[in-house]
Parts: structure tokens; sequence; C-alpha cells
């Protein structure tokens, strides 16, 4: 079975408050083909890790 979505980046807030990364010129959500894409976009943003969660697999590393 394929994934029909690609990856998202969202980010919470200190208020646990959900914020998605949109497209610059749209309001839809922006979709990563990989992993790696969604970590370079957070890295470039200036986060250190990322928390990755596919249903309930979760995982916590350093972008680099």
């Amino acid at each position: 079975m394929s994934m029909s979505r690609g990856w998202t980046l969202k980010f919470v807030t200190r208020d646990q408050e959900v914020i998605t990364l949109n497209l610059q010129r749209s309001k839809d959500e922006r979709e990563f083909k990989s992993l790696d894409g969604a970590a370079a976009v957070a890295k470039r943003i200036g986060f250190d890790w990322l928390n990755v969660q596919i249903g309930e697999l979760q995982w916590r590393e350093k972008v680099s």
C-alpha cells in the first residue's frame, strides 16, 4: 500500500497550539516528498531537533 500523502511540518507552541507550515502562495499545507526534505527545511528555519510521528510510532532525532 502506498502512502497517499507526503510529510508535513507541524510546530507546537508553548501554549500547545499546533501550527502547520503552509505553502508560500496559498493556505494549503506544504507537503514534502521525503522526510529528509522536511528535516532540511526545519533546519533552515532554525530547529535543531525533529520529532517524527507515524501513527503510534514516534522518535526524535537531531537534524544535521
